[in-house]
């Protein structure tokens, strides 16, 4: 059983320990101390990282009533005398460990350093209280019951049973920053029994789990039954910032940053908007009506645009036309028109069918092919007929009654020769 010093403590740094076990691993061992200050991964949130004697810890675990440490070494080998782990067993980097197995006479045990990297320890603290005000918020203003939590080293979400509105959000938030600038004390204690939280209101409920229990308050505002570590008062948890809502399975999802992190998405926006202001060579205040109105002006040049091109489709088409062949009283166009969208394509074929008609237009791009087959007044199936020009470009594309579309990744040399064969070949059909 490993003596778990943060359940009691969350700011104890460093620490000294036992090593009572070891297990090899690639890249490392995986050591099993008798107490420690490192926090497993569980709960929703990463591991605590740090050293030992020194030597960096990447990962810890929980296993059972036992706490394991990685420790990342390089030409990790384990010695054994008679198939078992003896006291002394480690590369040099290891060696100083000592372990006291009932397999190995010579052990002796001796104290080893372990401390705790503080500045990324403080930070999940910050985010898992701030997490607990704004869980307890929710619930106090709204009834919204916290269903999951998950802390990672970039963000944190906060998952709520019901949906809320930008409104009642911005309440949440609002009352969980108020909260944390009182100051108010976080504060832990241990029950041995369950009947011990019979009359304690709790958030949630704490039926099931298994004593001893711990409990984290926050003095006048929540109490929820919590493994994890958590800073000493609200004020260490800095600002709280929801930066995103979105619905999940019934309820919502809430991405939120809290301390140092708020600061740095809030130092990142400030970045950005000074960016834009300077882009429209403005002040701070003044760059949404700026982006508005060159919204406003990109709408009337693109309307300006599609009128120019519109007309311009209409003198093509009557180019395209006049270089229809005749059939039996069927025109047949097959032709190409460069620098033109899958849209557009599509527009211009449809003004160049006259009477019984079949167009067939290539628009070639620098490393894209686009084709639009379109009927008029016959009997043909557009789909049907696409998959003659899907085969002669290695394309694909397709449709029903009477247009079809497709595309190739790659626009063939040999193009013209294609479409004089797709002609020849729709000369046949009609």
């Amino acid at each position: 059983m490993t003596e778990r010093v943060f359940l009691t403590d969350s700011h104890i740094k460093e620490c000294t320990a036992t090593a009572l076990a070891a297990e090899p691993a690639e890249g490392g061992a995986w050591v099993l101390l008798d107490r420690t200050v490192f926090f497993p991964a569980k709960g929703g949130q990463p591991c605590d990282t740090g050293t030992i004697d020194g030597l960096p810890v990447t990962a810890v675990e929980e296993r059972g009533e036992e706490i394991w440490h990685f420790i990342q070494t390089t030409n990790y080998k384990l010695q054994t005398t008679n198939n078992e782990k003896t006291a002394e067993q480690f590369s040099p980097q290891l060696s100083t460990f000592h372990f006291p197995l009932s397999t190995a006479a010579n052990a002796r045990p001796r104290p080893t350093e372990i401390k705790i990297d503080w500045e990324r320890r403080f930070d999940i603290m910050q985010q898992h209280t701030g997490e607990h005000l704004l869980s307890w918020c929710a619930w106090q203003l709204f009834g919204a019951v916290n269903v999951g939590f998950h802390c990672a080293l970039g963000y944190a979400t906060l998952d709520l049973d019901i949906p809320l509105s930008h409104e009642q959000l911005r309440e949440v938030e609002d009352r969980a920053n108020a909260l944390a600038a009182e100051n108010l004390p976080v504060t832990v204690t241990m029950y041995e029994r369950e009947e011990d939280l019979a009359d304690l209101p709790l958030r949630k409920s704490a039926e099931g789990l298994t004593a001893p229990i711990r409990i984290v308050t926050i003095e006048g505002a929540d109490r929820v039954a919590c493994c994890a570590p958590h800073v000493a008062r609200t004020g260490q948890i800095g600002q709280m910032k929801i930066t995103e809502a979105v619905a999940w399975k019934g309820g919502m999802r809430l991405r939120f940053l809290c301390g140092a992190r708020a600061l740095r998405h809030a130092q990142g926006l400030q970045d950005e908007m000074d960016a834009l202001a300077r882009c429209f060579s403005t002040g701070e205040a003044d760059v949404r009506a700026a982006v508005v109105k060159q919204g406003e002006e990109l709408s009337t040049c693109r309307r300006a645009l599609s009128g120019a091109q519109a007309a311009l489709d209409g003198y093509r088409a009557v180019e395209l036309i006049a270089q229809a062949i005749e059939i039996k009283g069927n025109r047949l166009l097959v032709a190409q028109v460069p620098g033109l969208s899958g849209k557009r394509l599509r527009a211009l074929a449809l003004k160049t069918l006259t009477g019984k008609s079949l167009t067939l237009l290539f628009s070639a791009g620098e490393d894209r092919l686009d084709y639009m087959l379109c009927l008029n007044g016959l009997k043909h199936d557009a789909g049907a007929l696409m998959q003659a020009v899907n085969a002669a470009v290695r394309g694909k594309g397709g449709g029903r009654g009477d247009t079809a579309q497709g595309s190739a990744s790659t626009v063939p040399a040999e193009l013209y020769e294609i479409m004089e064969q797709l002609q020849s070949y729709f000369t046949k059909v009609l």
